[in-house]
């Protein structure tokens, strides 16, 4: 009397492995990038709201942006505050006081070292700063780093504009621009007080600018800076079309 055997043999076996092992190494990459994507998005919107809090709580105690005292620098009006004493007044006036700092490296050229490290262009040319007047730097306890810097675009600093440069995760890699650091800004002189560095342009500009546009890979760290602004107006989500460098 004889049985049917109905396992399959190891030749079968073999086969059905290697056919799963071609498609997880064919679909692998594509979906651990979208993950980082994912991950990237979502850290950004939270690191967006975090800041957001803080000066909507700070204008509750000082009124509104218009009337906060940024003390840029403008030779124009004759007016010789230092850039260091400017960052370090407006960061512990209208920021630190509302957010969860656990390392305040302040401004100058004499501050800690401990908030810098290297950072990367979207070309991958590293950036190493260093302590200066005009760079004001802290880290959040969910590891947010902030670096305060006064936009000098107009040829000084008279435009009363502050770029707030956020690398989402701290320490950990990639620390480049476009993938884990991006460009906010605040003002007193323009209509947007607060928001991601080209906020309320068109999608098409923020893409392409050829200057600051996100897919514009640059060895300057100026370059790309849209990006933010990109996931932003895209629902705090990166599309297919992100230029992931």
């Amino acid at each position: 009397m004889r049985t049917n055997n109905n396992g399959f043999t190891l030749a079968e076996v073999l086969i059905t492995l290697g056919i799963i092992g071609i498609v997880a190494a064919m679909t692998l990459p594509a979906l651990i990038a979208k993950h980082k994507k994912t991950v990237t998005a979502t850290q950004l919107k939270k690191a967006y709201s975090t800041i957001l809090q803080a000066f909507t709580m700070a204008q509750k105690d000082y009124g509104d942006v218009s009337q906060w005292d940024f003390k840029p620098q403008n030779p124009v009006d004759g007016d010789t505050t230092t850039l260091k004493y400017a960052l370090n007044s407006f960061a512990k006036t209208y920021l630190i006081p509302y957010l969860s700092v656990v390392t305040d490296c302040e401004a100058g050229n004499n501050a800690s070292r401990s908030c810098f490290y290297t950072w990367y262009t979207t070309d991958g040319t590293p950036i190493n700063y260093i302590p200066r007047d005009n760079i004001y730097r802290f880290i959040l306890n969910n590891t947010i780093l902030i670096s305060l810097t006064y936009d000098n675009s107009e040829g000084d600093y008279s435009a009363g504009s502050i770029l707030i440069t956020v690398d989402i995760n701290g320490f950990q890699k990639p620390n480049t621009y476009s993938k884990d650091i991006f460009v906010m800004n605040i003002r007193n002189n323009k209509k947007y007080y607060f928001g991601m560095y080209g906020a309320g342009m068109t999608r098409d500009r923020l893409m392409n600018y050829q200057t600051w546009g996100c897919k514009n890979k640059s060895s300057a760290s100026n370059g790309s800076i849209y990006c933010g602004a990109l996931i932003q107006q895209d629902g705090w989500e990166i599309k297919d079309d992100y230029p992931w460098f």
